[in-house]
């Protein structure tokens, strides 16, 4: 049947359509709608109410224009995903940026330190520089890759990140309590992407001063060995945390990703730091040498200090499952 409003809605659909498959969308949907309108009304005549339901039924213009185009999917990353990607990845940038300048400044004032020539101080200069440049490349060009890929894949496997496509769908106006703070995301956020930087351009920055002497805390060597444990930590944290700033408040979704983050970064740091060799021996024996066995709490504190900050972190991971939890069920019983 011929209608204004029909015609309106199919031109509507396939204006933006490659012309040879224009013509035969354009049958095709006006022979869908002439027989959902049948269906509903029988052999009465459709009236305006009619046709809106049935389009209605179909969706909006976008979305079906969305189905038809034979580009879809074709983009790296499309709507509704690019705007929070922009978002996401502004974020992460100026975090790696500050990183790296950040490590790469301690870096070298403790190199700096070490200097007790000219020639040193100049060669030391000319290092910090080198290093800062060749660190800023590639971890902006890691970031940058990494906030892509995410995103691409949520586009792609259409991972939902928003429930507003339509209008029972839309979810309701959250309270204070439900609410998570973009702040706290953004800051998590952050700090992920610092400790990446920090641990895998600059370990020596966790040291402390002994005899006048830097004496890092941690063993380079198994750093550099076990690199990729520290960046599946960093990663799932990040993920966990552009998720709550997506959502905006304690959902489901926040809890389930929350649980299943901090499980697996509870299993990432046992793995990273139960290992032997991640504390460096020198530290260890330092410690005992200031305090002469005299205060045994602190000497198996710093001796075991890899234990000690996995307790933390642990505890940190836990809380964070607690309260998210409780938070999500509480708001559920409103």
């Amino acid at each position: 049947m011929k209608n204004d409003l029909i015609e309106r809605y199919i031109y509507a659909v396939t204006k933006r359509l490659p012309q040879k498959v224009r013509k035969d969308i354009s049958n095709e949907l006006r022979t869908l709608i002439d027989d959902m309108l049948a269906e509903r009304c029988g052999e009465l005549v459709p009236e305006e109410k009619d046709i809106r339901v049935v389009l209605t039924e179909l969706g909006t213009p976008e979305e079906l224009y969305e189905k038809y185009n034979p580009d879809n999917k074709k983009c790296l990353i499309g709507s509704p995903y690019y705007s929070t990607y922009k978002y996401v990845l502004k974020i992460v940038m100026i975090c790696t940026i500050f990183g790296v300048i950040l490590a790469n400044i301690i870096s070298g004032i403790l190199d700096f330190s070490k200097s007790n020539s000219i020639e040193n101080v100049v060669s030391s200069s000319a290092n910090f520089i080198a290093s800062l440049i060749t660190n800023l490349i590639i971890s902006v060009g890691a970031a940058f890759g990494f906030v892509t890929a995410l995103f691409a894949f949520f586009y792609h496997k259409d991972i939902k990140i928003d429930t507003t496509s339509n209008l029972d769908s839309l979810p309701s106006v959250p309270e204070k309590n439900e609410k998570i703070s973009k702040v706290d995301s953004i800051i998590s956020i952050g700090l992920s992407v610092i400790f990446l930087i920090v641990f895998l351009t600059a370990p020596q920055i966790f040291c402390v001063v002994m005899y006048n002497e830097f004496i890092p805390i941690f063993n380079f060597e198994t750093i550099r060995q076990t690199w990729y444990i520290i960046v599946m930590f960093s990663v799932v944290g990040i993920i966990r945390d552009v998720v709550r700033l997506i959502e905006g408040r304690y959902s489901k979704k926040v809890m389930i990703t929350t649980v299943a983050a901090n499980i697996i970064s509870g299993f990432l740091s046992l793995w990273w730091l139960m290992n032997d060799r991640i504390m460096n021996p020198k530290f260890a024996d330092n410690i005992s040498k200031i305090f002469n066995n005299e205060s045994t709490f602190i000497i198996n504190i710093f001796s075991n200090f890899q234990y000690f900050f996995l307790g933390l972190i642990i505890f940190a991971l836990l809380l964070d499952i607690l309260v998210t939890v409780f938070k999500y069920l509480k708001n559920k019983e409103k």
